[in-house]
């Protein structure tokens, strides 16, 4: 495992964590606030019922999905180039989105144990089942299969990249 993807691992993990234990955090100050200040402006209003349907939402949108694709068409052009600075913004990208869904998933993690402590509901994962498996692909976009990594197949890098423009409007149907 190279030295990037093991910094990427780390980020994640770390993403996770802050996500999470920062949501926890927020959920039991909205809920002291709405206990003890409820007189103040706005906070009685605070909803503590709506985060949970945020994330499904978002992922359920096909943000991912569509960012996905063209990411994937954007690699195929980048692998028929050469342009260092368009193969450093696409593993960027990939990076960031990956970074973006783990905080998401941060956030319905410690949402659910907030819900879990305090109202002891059932832990559901299903509606985040699309958010890990586009956590996934870009995780594999932005090691494995990232236009530096594909560019050491020399000169199958051209077909790698016709490849990778079909495939991307493919994806956009298929997902």
């Amino acid at each position: 495992m190279s030295q990037d993807t093991t910094d990427l691992l780390k980020v994640l993990a770390v993403t996770l964590l802050v996500f999470a234990g920062s949501t926890l955090v927020m959920l039991y100050v909205i809920l002291l606030l709405a206990q003890y200040g409820a007189n103040l402006p706005m906070v009685g209003s605070l909803p503590l019922y709506a985060p949970p349907e945020i994330v499904p939402l978002l992922v359920g949108s096909g943000v991912f999905a569509t960012l996905a694709a063209v990411h994937v068409t954007a690699s195929g052009i980048a692998l028929v180039l050469t342009s260092n600075t368009i193969d450093m913004a696409l593993i960027i990208t990939a990076k960031a989105v990956t970074v973006v869904i783990m905080a998401l998933l941060g956030f319905a993690g410690g949402h659910m144990v907030y819900l879990q402590l305090n109202e002891n509901t059932a832990l559901n994962l299903n509606p985040l089942l699309p958010a890990l498996i586009a956590l996934v692909g870009f995780f594999v976009l932005s090691t494995m299969l990232s236009v530096p990594a594909l560019r050491r197949f020399g000169n199958l890098r051209f077909v790698l990249g016709l490849a990778a423009i079909v495939l991307g409007p493919m994806l956009l149907v298929w997902l």
